[in-house]
């Protein structure tokens, strides 16, 4: 055989290679798409969760309160998303996992800096003020205007 045969048979090969791989992804596509729609559906489950403890944990109540508060949260935002096909138990335990990191992230700050805890004075801390105090010295009167044409 000469190249020319070698190149020919393994240009043959390798399109039935390609054959059958596009026939095997073809058969399992819809398998793969859902795959990797449930993989964002997961993804926006616990971003959604991290918002929703963050301001469950703002507002307040008691756990149980804050559980079915956090619950409500999620499943809105899942339904305004069109995402339909979260259970209970995937929601709460998005919860779970959202609020363990917000406690470990919270102990890291602490371990970090020790004044994070601590309390401050009243008098340590700033207040608003509701206009700045004019100048001293006032700008000159003479100060060329800008504006103007004059040049």
């Amino acid at each position: 055989m000469t190249i020319k045969d070698w190149i020919e048979v393994g240009i043959t090969v390798a399109s039935y290679i390609i054959a059958v791989i596009a026939g095997v992804y073809a058969r399992n596509k819809a398998k793969i798409n859902r795959t990797t729609r449930a993989g964002q559906a997961y993804d926006v489950l616990g971003k959604i969760a991290t918002n929703a403890v963050h301001e469950v944990e703002f507002l307040g109540g008691t756990s149980k309160e804050k559980r079915q508060m956090g619950y409500e949260l999620i499943n809105q935002a899942l339904h305004y998303m069109g995402i339909n096909d979260v259970t209970a138990n995937m929601i709460y335990g998005a919860l779970e996992k959202a609020v363990a990191a917000m406690h470990l992230a919270d102990a890291e700050e602490m371990e970090k800096n020790p004044a994070v805890a601590q309390d401050v004075d009243e008098k340590d801390v700033l207040q608003p003020v509701d206009q700045l105090p004019k100048p001293e010295n006032p700008a000159p009167t003479d100060a060329k205007d800008v504006t103007a044409d004059g040049k």
